[in-house]
């Protein structure tokens, strides 16, 4: 019971900042994981978490996490394939209930950013499961650019990052695709032209961020299940 009034009282607390924060004063972290699979609920683990700070439009170069994580199982080659790392890269690296305090220190006072943001969290809860970051995790309120975008461009026919990116033109080569930091900074390039789009039009706090993710999600779901109506 003791749990639940204090994720009632975070939420209200969370709310009331969100509304009282501009978007200049706020700090977002991106954040990114590849890992052995798609599936946490089936055993798949992380192999690699990475995380980027933006405070006031702009990306803190200085200033970031990237680290290999050892999933104590072994990487399918398919997987491997995708992102590169293999069991010999990640035998003598930490688990990640190993480096949760770290983490959780990165993502102080600062709003959750992602692609796909609820897979990242759905794995960092299974992983880190019993941890302070965990816990966290499970009450966070992240910001997901497939939403956001959504919220913003409503008539785009595909929201993966690739094709946003190829859409707004933003620069992706010189990043590595599917490794964590590599994707850390293609989503933060996305996330700012989102940013930026979004106080053209009058957005001027997380809360009108978070208004728009919902848009987005509800419309992401009816393009994605458009098949099944009828």
């Amino acid at each position: 019971m003791k749990n639940i009034f204090n994720k009632i009282k975070y939420f209200f607390e969370k709310r009331k900042l969100f509304n009282k924060v501009t978007l200049e004063q706020s700090n977002f972290v991106v954040l990114d994981t590849e890992t052995t699979g798609l599936y946490s609920n089936k055993g798949d683990k992380i192999v690699s978490i990475a995380a980027l700070k933006i405070n006031n439009f702009e990306v803190d170069k200085q200033n970031y996490l990237n680290q290999l994580i050892n999933p104590e199982i072994e990487i399918p080659l398919s997987s491997t394939q995708i992102h590169g790392i293999n069991n010999e890269d990640i035998k003598l690296e930490p688990r990640l209930v190993d480096i949760n305090k770290e983490i959780l220190l990165f993502l102080k006072k600062s709003i959750l950013v992602g692609h796909n943001i609820d897979f990242d969290i759905g794995f960092i809860k299974n992983d880190a499961k019993g941890t302070d970051l965990a816990r966290r995790m499970s009450v966070i309120q992240p910001i997901d650019t497939i939403f956001l975008t959504a919220g913003l461009f409503p008539d785009l026919k595909n929201y993966q990052l690739d094709n946003l990116c190829s859409f707004f033109d933003i620069k992706t080569d010189d990043q590595i695709r599917h490794s964590a930091l590599g994707d850390c900074e293609i989503t933060s390039r996305l996330f700012l032209l989102l940013l930026k789009e979004a106080k053209k039009r009058g957005i001027n706090n997380i809360s009108g961020l978070i208004k728009l993710c919902e848009q987005g999600k509800n419309l992401h779901y009816l393009i994605k299940n458009s098949k099944n109506i009828h």
